[in-house]
C-alpha cells in the first residue's frame, strides 16, 4: 500500500485508542497532548475532522495527519510510524532477502556474574538490595560486562535476543558517530516483548514495569516484601512501544496484572495502551499503582518504582501507599 492509502485505511481514531491516547477524538475535544498547553488544554482546542484523516491543535498551532499522531506519540521517526501502521493493519512485512537473512546478529561484549564490588556499587547508587541483585542473576536477568571501556551492567532475559546496557558508574553514554548521547543502549530486536514474559508465567500474579531500573526495583521490592515466589516480574524497554507482541500478550492470558507507571505523560499514554492490550488479550484483571506524591531522600519528587527505593522516611509516612507496592 502506498502511504496515501495507508491513511485511507487507518485513521486518526483508530490511532488514537491503539495509541491509549486519552479522551475521544472529535470535532471538538481536549488536546492528547496537554503537556504541550500551559493550563493542561483546560478549555478543550483540539480537532479531529475530515472524516478522521486530519487534526488540528488550535492552541499550538500544529496539523496532524495520523502518522503526525504516531510520530509525536511514539517519538518514532516515518519508517517507523508506517510499519506501526502496517502492523495495525495486518500487513505482512516483506521477507527479508537471504542475504540479510543469514547475516549474523548484532556483537554482545561478554557478559558475565558481577563482582561484589560490582553489585554493592550498582545497590548502593539505585538504594536496592545487593541479595535482590543477585536474585535478578541468578535467574539470569542481571549481567555484567564491559561496554566502550566502562563497566556496565545488562537487562535481557532467556532469550538472549534483547539487551540493555547502563554504565555502571551512573553517567550517560557518550555521542559516538550518528549515536546521540544516551542513559542507555539497546542491542537486538523485539523491543515490544515484554522481557521475562516466558519466566513470569509459572505465577498468577505479574509486576508489569517499564525500564531497566525498574524491572530491578521489582525484584528488589519482592525480596523486601517475601513476594519472590508469588510474583512474577516482566518490563518493556521504553514507554514508547505501545504495541506488544501479539506472542507475549498470549502469556498474559488469565493472570492478575499490576501496571507501575511512570509520572509523566509518556508513562501514563504507554500504560493505558499495554492496559488494552492486556485485557484484550484475556488478563483476569489489570491494575496500576499510582506512583504520585512520590519524594525522595534528597527532596526531590519521584516518578518511577525504581524511586521508591529512596523514598524519604516523610513521604513513606505520608503516604501509606508506599509502605506495601507490590500485589
Amino acid at each position: 500500500m502506498e502511504i496515501r492509502e495507508l491513511k485511507e485505511a487507518y485513521r486518526i481514531p483508530a490511532a488514537w485508542h491503539d495509541l491509549g491516547l486519552p479522551g475521544e477524538p472529535r470535532k471538538i475535544c481536549r488536546s492528547p497532548f496537554p503537556g504541550d498547553h500551559k493550563h493542561g488544554d483546560a478549555n478543550p482546542s483540539f480537532s479531529v475532522f475530515d472524516d478522521g484523516r486530519r487534526a488540528n491543535d488550535f492552541a499550538t498551532g500544529e496539523h496532524f495527519d495520523v502518522f503526525d499522531i504516531i510520530r509525536k506519540v511514539r517519538g518514532c521517526n516515518m519508517a517507523e510510524a508506517i510499519r506501526f501502521v502496517q502492523d495495525r493493519l495486518g500487513i505482512p512485512r516483506p521477507e527479508r532477502k537471504p542475504d540479510a537473512a543469514n547475516k549474523s546478529g548484532p556483537k554482545i561484549p561478554s557478559l558475565r556474574r558481577g563482582t561484589e564490588s560490582e553489585l554493592h556499587e550498582l545497590a548502593e547508587r539505585r538504594g536496592f538490595n545487593p541479595e535482590a541483585l543477585r536474585l535478578a542473576e541468578a535467574r539470569r536477568f542481571l549481567c555484567f560486562t564491559t561496554l566502550w571501556g566502562n563497566a556496565a551492567w545488562c537487562i535481557t532475559d532467556e532469550r538472549r535476543t534483547l539487551f540493555e546496557f547502563r554504565r555502571l558508574d551512573g553517567r550517560h553514554w557518550e555521542a559516538y558517530g550518528r549515536l546521540p548521547e544516551r542513559k542507555s543502549h539497546c542491542v537486538g530486536r523485539g523491543k515490544n516483548w515484554p522481557l521475562a514474559v516466558s519466566e513470569a508465567a509459572r505465577f498468577k500474579k505479574i509486576v508489569f514495569c517499564e525500564g531497566a531500573p525498574d524491572f530491578l526495583a521489582a525484584h528488589h521490592f519482592a525480596l523486601l516484601e517475601d513476594k519472590t515466589e508469588s510474583v512474577g516480574i516482566v518490563c518493556v524497554l521504553g514507554s514508547s512501544n505501545h504495541a506488544l507482541a501479539p506472542d507475549a500478550l498470549a502469556q498474559f492470558k488469565g493472570k492478575l496484572v499490576c501496571l507501575y507507571p511512570h509520572v509523566d505523560a509518556a508513562g501514563q499514554i504507554a500504560a493505558r495502551a499495554w492496559a488494552r492490550q492486556l485485557k484484550d488479550a484475556g488478563a483476569a484483571r489489570v491494575t496500576a499503582f499510582d506512583l504520585s506524591s512520590l519524594v525522595l531522600v534528597d527532596g526531590r519528587v519521584g516518578k518511577d518504582l525504581a524511586d521508591v527505593a529512596r523514598i524519604s522516611a516523610d513521604c513513606l509516612e505520608r503516604e501509606r501507599k508506599f509502605g506495601e507496592v507490590l500485589p
